[in-house]
């Protein structure tokens, strides 16, 4: 559980634009949709028809409902798939760059018991 909880906290405090920090408002996005799924709010975007989801509220807030609803499930849509394209090139760029990196610089101090060879 730990380990959880230090995998999350490490996630809280990554940069805007790195891996782990693309990776994280994706999880946030995914995790706000579900929850909006499972408390009903897909109920309320028949505001876009202009019938009421629910006779008991007003239509401001069935809309307001409905809104915050249809904006979770495109972002979950749109900008989630963006978001994990983009943590896997990040990553992919920043593990190619070090290792092209390390070849030009040669061995590094602690490598050098180590051959670059790996079979």
């Amino acid at each position: 559980m730990k380990a959880v909880f230090r995998f999350l906290l490490c996630l809280w405090k990554a940069p805007i634009f790195s891996p782990a920090g693309f990776l994280l408002r994706a999880i946030m996005i995914t995790v706000l949709f579900c929850a909006s799924e499972l408390l009903g709010l897909r109920e309320y975007t028949t505001f876009l028809s202009g019938t009421s989801g629910n006779v008991n509220l007003g239509w401001q807030t069935a809309s307001v409902l409905g809104l915050i609803h249809l904006l979770l499930y495109v972002g979950f849509i749109l900008l989630v798939p963006i978001l994990l394209i983009a943590a896997g090139l990040l990553a992919g760029w920043s593990r190619w760059k070090g290792r092209s990196q390390a070849a030009t610089q040669g061995l590094a101090p602690a490598d050098e018991g180590r051959s670059n060879f790996r079979a």
